[in-house]
């Protein structure tokens, strides 16, 4: 259910507030907090992108952590595809992550060094139980082609890879939908996305692929 009259936003933020707690002394009492996000509002529609501009330290990847509750918000309210995320169920929450991931704006901090290119794009297909076994396989392979990279990127390292090959594992690891799944799915898939990757050099010509 909307929260505003009017179109249906896909995501809706009002009043989003994040304060952590300062603490001092022996029995550390609270005697402040820091307001990385008080009081942000704004609407996301289908095929809409929204950039959140700010100089360092002001609150831009707090707020997207907290809009998909990877933080528990101190106030405020997050409506997704009608659903509110706030107190929601940590199963009906997992549930829900599969239609909106976060990339951070530096891919290598996010992959496991010890992980091959292949088991990390893996990953979200074995947490959520997406298909069988060997489906997963296959859809490794799309997904590498989907952004950008051949087959031969699933067994190399993330030590191995330029700039660019990290940030394009980082965007398949987000995108584990099958492609059996309703189109719909592709047009409303929200990406909260601090930063920019660049292509680098390992990218290979690909057509652009509806986000």
């Amino acid at each position: 259910m909307s929260m505003d009259r009017g179109p249906i936003a896909l995501c809706q933020v009002r009043e989003l507030k994040k304060h952590f707690p300062v603490r001092r002394g022996f029995l550390r009492r609270q005697v402040g907090a820091i307001r990385a996000v008080d009081g942000v509002s704004f609407d996301i529609f289908p095929g809409e992108t929204l950039g959140l501009v700010g100089e360092s330290g002001s609150g831009k990847t707090t707020t997207g952590r907290t809009v998909l509750q990877l933080d528990q918000p101190t106030s405020g309210r997050v409506v997704f595809e009608g659903h509110e995320l706030t107190g929601m169920q940590p199963d009906a929450l997992r549930r829900t992550r599969r239609h909106m991931q976060m990339i951070f704006q530096d891919p290598f901090a996010s992959l496991n060094p010890r992980w091959r290119v292949g088991e990390t794009i893996a990953e979200p297909l074995d947490i959520h139980d997406i298909g069988s076994k060997p489906n997963r396989a296959d859809r490794v392979s799309e997904l590498l082609e989907l952004v950008g990279l051949n087959e031969s990127f699933a067994g190399r390292y993330p030590h191995q890879l330029s700039g660019g090959g990290g940030g394009a594992t980082a965007t398949g690891r987000h995108r584990p939908r099958p492609s059996y799944q309703p189109p719909v799915h592709r047009r409303r898939r929200a990406y909260l996305r601090p930063g920019r990757v660049d292509p680098g050099a390992d990218r290979q010509p690909a057509e652009r692929s509806e986000g």
